[in-house]
């Protein structure tokens, strides 16, 4: 049995089960007995459950308990295995099931909250390769489950000695396929345009990864009148992710150019992330959003405090920026969970990550939602720029920084411990400069190790990089040593 199931980010493994670089094997069987925990944790007392609800019902999230679960994936060729695995498991325990079919996480945050279903669960691994899957829950409220549920659920699903007896026959859950849902999130986009008028003669060239926001995206910004070119649009099962423009957008960016576009938007898998690119082919990242949003939140009176939450992955120039705005950027550790944590900790509307994660906590909003991001950043680009996001990115710094990913395996010793690790980490910083801070980790879905620096002063951005990813190669290589070792 596993040790542990839950990451920073719900459930994460391999649905490549041949492949034993990964520890985590998400298999049927596993799926199974999660959805059999989860309808057990949910529905303890054996009732005859309401009818299924529908579009339209639990108007406003107020959180009225229908017992049925909201079930979205994204495009990859297991999701469809894990479905119904999952959906077997919470009917055997009395919870309805409501299918929506390839839909973005946000959607089925927005979708359980609006529908006051008792749980929205998404099976996808977002921004990673198509061999993993993951599943993420979220509560009635359009959160993510707290960690007492996680871990009650947790507990269940690795207790080799609990069985899960199904319920009778007349207390067993119903599913049905609900396609409409995907429209409903899409009419709740439209209704949240921001903009004093809409899209009409802007064009707009979309990456979608292939993934959950194929349909999505490109229904909401024809609705709002936008010319729409679409990129890695025709999901098959299988390419999922694999243009890698979510992080670099080099492709969409040299397409908004060519084409003479005034915004290119890229997502990722689920679409959760968001990254923007500018006429000119600039690329505006997580904190180039954040900045844009906090100067116009604080300027309309919209920052319930005068402060956003980031995390130490986000570049210095954005705390320089919005420092004289009388705007603090408070951090969290790295993780949409623990940036979330910390806002509604702080009263804080606004935060996220460099990566495009974005958290705008209004309108409904309670998760990272990349089509609702750049919905609200194109409205301030036609109101206040001209249809030119290079204008409102003006004048923001932007300071050398680097961040390398390998694999490697965990080990149970803590790595700053490592007299040959923290040896390598102190030539790394001493060679970034004056204040530069240096984080390394492991991933929270992903077996890798990441390494990332950020400076304060101008420099070598490649030469930074390239010296970053020499150190992590002696740091893998000792963990690598070190975990032959046991």
């Amino acid at each position: 049995m596993l040790d542990a199931l839950f990451g920073t980010d719900g459930i994460r493994g391999t649905t490549e089960f041949t492949n034993e670089h990964r520890s985590r094997k998400l298999t049927p069987e596993l799926a199974l007995r999660i959805g059999q925990a989860v309808g057990w944790a949910l529905t303890p007392s054996p009732e005859p459950p309401p009818p299924l609800p529908q579009v339209g019902e639990g108007e406003g999230g107020r959180g009225e308990g229908v017992r049925a679960a909201i079930i979205g994936r994204d495009p990859r060729v297991s999701g469809m295995m894990l479905e119904a695995a999952l959906t077997a498991g919470l009917l055997s325990q009395g919870l309805d099931v409501l299918q929506a079919g390839v839909i973005p996480t946000p959607a089925v945050a927005y979708l359980t909250r609006h529908l006051g279903a008792s749980l929205g669960v998404v099976i996808s691994a977002s921004h990673n390769p198509v061999e993993d899957n993951g599943i993420k829950f979220f509560g009635p409220d359009g959160y993510k489950l707290d960690d007492a549920l996680e871990d009650q659920i947790q507990s269940l699903v690795l207790d080799p000695a609990r069985a899960f007896i199904p319920r009778d026959t007349r207390q067993l859950g119903r599913s049905r396929p609900a396609p409409e849902l995907a429209e409903a999130y899409v009419d709740y986009l439209v209704r949240s345009w921001r903009g004093k008028r809409d899209l009409s003669g802007i064009r707009v060239v979309l990456e979608c990864a292939n993934g959950a926001t194929s349909f999505v995206a490109p229904e909401t910004f024809r609705r709002l009148g936008a010319q729409v070119e679409v990129l890695s649009g025709n999901p098959d099962g299988l390419n999922i992710n694999e243009s890698y423009e979510y992080i670099e957008p080099r492709t969409l960016a040299a397409r908004v150019v060519s084409t003479g576009a005034h915004l290119g938007v890229a997502f990722d898998g689920d679409g959760d992330r968001v990254v923007l690119v500018d006429e000119r082919g600039g690329i505006v990242d997580g904190d180039g959003i954040l900045a844009i949003l906090a100067r116009h939140f604080r300027a309309q009176g919209l920052l319930s405090v005068p402060a956003i939450v980031a995390t130490p992955m986000s570049n210095f120039g954005l705390h320089e920026f919005l420092k004289p705005l009388g705007i603090e950027v408070v951090e969290a550790k790295v993780g949409d969970k623990f940036v979330l944590e910390r806002m509604r900790a702080l009263g804080s509307v606004l935060g996220g990550e460099q990566s495009g994660h974005i958290l705008i906590l209004d309108r409904g909003q309670t998760t990272g939602d990349g089509i609702y991001t750049a919905l609200v950043v194109a409205a301030l680009m036609v109101d206040e720029a001209d249809g030119r996001l290079s204008r409102l990115t003006a004048g923001i710094p932007r300071y050398p920084q680097a961040m390398v990913s390998l694999d490697a395996p965990r080990i149970s010793i803590p790595l700053a411990e490592v007299p040959e690790i923290r040896a390598v980490l102190d030539h790394l910083r001493a060679r970034a400069g004056d204040g530069a801070e240096v984080l390394l980790r492991y991933s929270g879905t992903e077996d890798k190790l990441r390494l990332s620096v950020r400076t304060r002063t101008d420099g070598d951005g490649a030469a930074l990089a390239e010296e970053t990813r020499r150190a992590l190669q002696q740091i893998v290589a000792e963990v690598r040593r070190l975990a032959s070792r046991g």
